[in-house]
């Protein structure tokens, strides 16, 4: 990318910046489907980090590789966002009934499990504590955004935060009582 269109995106022109998104999106997106594999998370992330990358504009450095700096952040958002689904795909298992396969120690370990899955959540802050229940119940971050009065981004952040809380405790738990 030409230094002189980064220069005026870091300046806040919106013809600099369509020009960066309409060369960058198409890239990025097929670069985030290599590590998310859904082509609409894959566009919801790209959406995320052109809409970041705006927000942000003033901090791109003219004298540095775009390239590298939008495809590291490309990087670290499917980073964040795989990790974040797969700890609540782990959570929610760890949640789900036992089946009638296991033996009464499992179920007694599940059983335990989801209890201390629900002190936790019991003792998180009322808003973070609100989210989380609200994700469980199947809202998207969008609807529990919308619903609280609060951002997108701040509903993420607490739900992040609520996971590795959980996860730690469940760690904990783990290395005390197996």
């Amino acid at each position: 990318m030409d230094k002189a269109i980064l220069s005026e995106i870091q300046q806040g022109s919106h013809q600099a910046f369509e020009k960066a998104f309409v060369f960058y999106y198409a890239k990025i997106k097929t670069f985030l489907l290599g590590y998310v594999k859904t082509m609409t998370d894959a566009e919801e992330l790209a959406e995320e980090i052109f809409v970041e990358l705006w927000q942000n504009h003033e901090k791109i450095a003219p004298e540095k590789s775009f390239d590298s700096y939008l495809f590291t952040i490309a990087k670290n958002k499917a980073i964040n966002f795989l990790k974040w689904k797969y700890a609540t795909r782990s959570v929610i298992e760890m949640q789900a009934p036992a089946t009638l396969y296991h033996s009464p120690e499992e179920e007694y370990i599940a059983v335990e499990k989801s209890l201390l899955i629900d002190m936790i959540v019991e003792k998180m802050p009322a808003q973070r504590k609100k989210i989380y229940q609200l994700r469980q119940q199947g809202l998207t971050n969008d609807e529990i955004a919308h619903m609280l009065e609060t951002t997108k981004r701040n509903v993420e952040s607490q739900i992040s935060l609520a996971m590795k809380e959980i996860r730690q405790q469940i760690r904990f738990f783990i290395i005390i009582f197996m």
